[in-house]
């Protein structure tokens, strides 16, 4: 048998790493067909079969789909219930109804243990094993002999129903990397970082006595054998989230797939998240194209001192640019002080010199660009010709290098990036040492290793965040409670139902021509 310890942390080759996929993880065990019969009943409150279900509902005794009110929506995905407008939903996992000593409740009603035909009484009737009568925020369910016994099925595996990945002392992990080929060492050095973090937080004793495992997926030749071997992970091994995966150019087939597996994903490395993906259960850490815009966007109305300036958007036609151009519109829909227009141009056919004329003859007294940099080059020497110095603003992803600009231009662009070295607190930086001299990591690639790391220290929140009785929700809802998270390693980290990009602004660097450098205009820009 393989060593999966072993293997992952010498980081074996992908081919070796794919035949993880075959090493036996002890995981929650399939339901039954009845038991799965039973999962939709508890959750939906529909038949399988098709049938009808109603509930009973009130002191009034309204008759409604049980649809409207599922088992699962008054005792939870694990049975537990929760306290809610002065309602106490009781236990119901089958350990705790069964318990051979019987129950007093809150309320003084006491009745021996429950058993099958108890149970099914309960769900009809509203009577007790001592046929003690229950308070009516209970409904009673009317369905079939058939679906009843499905129902008691599902209440009897209820507590062993974990989500993928998750055992008594152990939760499995993936991360999807390039482990060969260019970025290999990239990937490599990802990988090793986070598997050393798990190891120090298993050495803690874990997260709640849980064990962190860390399966790393490795990519194909191509992008659908690159997805083949995520579902061949999500399969054969048991996977309760994927954490600092490398999602570079293949994020909407990623995303599509996690969406069909309903599968989170922490602090995946990617240039640009999106706006598409806002309401799926990826936490991502740094800001996207649209965000680092908007914050761009944000400098020159500062930098135009509450003046009614002119802010022109210029950029090459297509839908990316469009949503950019779209994102910034939005933003400042409702500032008074906000005045914009665009200028498109076909893409690849910049005609610098039209452009030059067309920002002069518009008065923009600043310009936020969204093509490349060659194109930013030849359209700031035309504005030079023109003898046209608005303030320049642009995306270091798009221009990471216009120290040749022309120095007329000196101090008047203005780059936007999702994250600089200085983001890393002493503290941080420290903690990464520590872990690179005891673990020996790779020296390359320290920005994805820090990424990496961020997302392993956001995961580990998210799980303590979520307690003892966890699932994929949980962990879910406790990241989205996370405001200002200090990971040392970025900036502060904030979530929330709508929002899935925890730096949501940019830092916004001027770039000094003279001396080929570049330097910070003020502090993070946060955008509200």
């Amino acid at each position: 048998m393989i060593n999966r310890q072993r293997i992952c942390e010498h980081m074996a080759p992908a081919a070796l790493l794919l035949a993880l996929f075959f090493v036996p993880f002890t995981v929650a065990a399939e339901p039954t067909t009845a038991q799965s019969r039973g999962k939709q009943i508890y959750f939906e409150g529909s038949s399988p079969s098709g049938g009808e279900i109603t509930a009973i509902v009130g002191t009034e005794g309204v008759t409604l789909p049980a649809s409207a009110v599922p088992c699962a929506s008054c005792h939870g995905s694990d049975g537990l219930g929760q306290r809610e407008g002065g309602v106490i939903p009781p236990d119901i996992r089958w350990s705790e109804l069964t318990k051979g000593y019987g129950h007093v409740h809150e309320d003084g009603r006491k009745h021996q243990a429950f058993d099958e035909m108890s149970v099914a009484r309960l769900i009809r009737s509203g009577l007790d094993p001592d046929f003690n009568k229950l308070d009516k925020s209970m409904p009673l369910y009317d369905l079939s002999v058939e679906d009843m016994d499905s129902l008691i099925a599902y209440l009897r595996f209820l507590e062993r129903d974990w989500d993928p990945g998750l055992g008594k002392d152990s939760i499995q992990l993936g991360t999807l990397l390039p482990l060969q080929g260019p970025a290999g060492e990239l990937g490599q050095a990802m990988a090793q970082v986070m598997l050393a973090y798990f190891k120090e937080v298993n050495q803690r004793g874990g997260v709640f006595g849980r064990k962190l495992e860390l399966l790393a997926i490795p990519y194909g030749s191509s992008a659908e054998s690159t997805l083949d071997n995520l579902r061949a992970a999500f399969k054969q091994e048991g996977v309760f989230a994927l954490v600092g995966a490398y999602t570079v150019g293949m994020d909407e087939q990623i995303l599509e797939l996690l969406r069909e597996q309903k599968m989170p994903m922490i602090g995946p490395f990617t240039l640009n998240p999106g706006d598409a993906f806002i309401n799926e259960d990826i936490f991502y850490i740094y800001p996207g194209f649209a965000e680092q815009a908007q914050a761009l966007a944000e400098q020159a109305i500062a930098q135009m001192k509450g003046a009614k300036g002119k802010l022109v958007l210029v950029g090459p036609e297509g839908a990316d640019v469009d949503g950019l151009i779209a994102a910034v519109e939005d933003r400042f829909a409702q500032d008074k002080t906000f005045d914009s227009s665009s200028l498109r141009y076909p893409r690849g056919k910049l005609d610098a010199s039209a452009l030059a004329t067309d920002l002069q003859r518009d008065g923009s007294d600043a310009v936020l660009f969204l093509g490349v940099q060659d194109e930013l080059l030849a359209m700031l020497d035309a504005l030079v010709d023109s003898r046209h110095y608005p303030g320049i603003f642009a995306l270091s992803a798009f221009a990471p290098q216009l120290y040749g600009a022309p120095e007329a231009f000196n101090e008047r662009i203005y780059l936007a990036y999702p994250t600089l070295s200085r983001d890393v607190s002493a503290a941080g930086r420290a903690e990464y040492q520590r872990l690179a001299q005891l673990h020996a990591l790779p020296p390359g690639h320290l920005q994805a290793q820090v990424a990496a790391l961020a997302a392993a220290k956001l995961l580990e929140e998210g799980l303590r965040g979520a307690g003892r009785t966890l699932d994929r929700a949980r962990l879910a809802e406790a990241i989205e409670a996370l405001y200002r998270y200090d990971t040392g390693l970025t900036p502060p980290l904030t979530y929330g139902p709508n929002r899935r990009i925890g730096a949501m602004g940019a830092h916004v660097m001027v770039v000094d021509i003279a001396n080929r450098t570049t330097r910070p205009v003020g502090e993070w820009r946060e955008l509200r």
